[in-house]
């Protein structure tokens, strides 16, 4: 059985695996969630429809689908082709995501000043802006919450 300390390197061996299996093909990419299961960010506007699982890369035809269109070895030493991972990203339905930015300003939420992520709708909690990695949400009427609430505040706020 794994120690805590050896699965903590292995996931941090295989996420940076991950990332560098798309920037070293030329995608932007960044992972958001969980260390055992990231959600990977294409060029801060789509999720896409992509799970790790060991050192296996997996594509699914749409989100939540057990559908699988492509495998990637992320451990092989031969890299596919960026048009063989194009190809695979375009037959897959992605999702979109949301950002709360502040208006008139390069600067996005990229956090809140709690742990506690339901904190900022029920007023315990302010937002921290940044111009880097902002806070992204998978769920449209969850966003319109956060920003009705902010907005409430005084915060000028649009959700791109």
């Amino acid at each position: 059985m794994l120690t805590a300390e050896l699965s903590e390197k292995i996931l941090v061996k295989r996420n940076k695996q991950l990332l560098q299996f798309f920037t070293n093909n030329g995608y932007d990419v960044r992972l958001v969630g969980e260390k055992q299961k990231p959600s990977v960010i294409l060029n801060e506007m789509v999720v896409l429809s992509c799970h790790v699982k060991q050192f296996d890369l997996i594509f699914t035809k749409e989100p939540f689908n057990s559908e699988i269109i492509k495998i990637f070895k992320l451990k092989d030493e031969l890299v596919p082709s960026s048009r063989e991972i194009q190809e695979t990203i375009e037959m897959s339905t992605h999702r979109h995501i949301y950002k709360l930015k502040l208006v008139g300003h390069d600067m996005y939420v990229v956090g809140f000043n709690t742990k506690n992520s339901d904190a900022v709708i029920e007023k315990e909690s302010y937002p921290v802006f940044g111009k880097h990695n902002p806070k992204v949400y998978f769920d449209r009427e969850y966003i319109d919450k956060v920003a009705i609430s902010l907005i409430k505040d005084g915060y000028n706020l649009d959700i791109i």
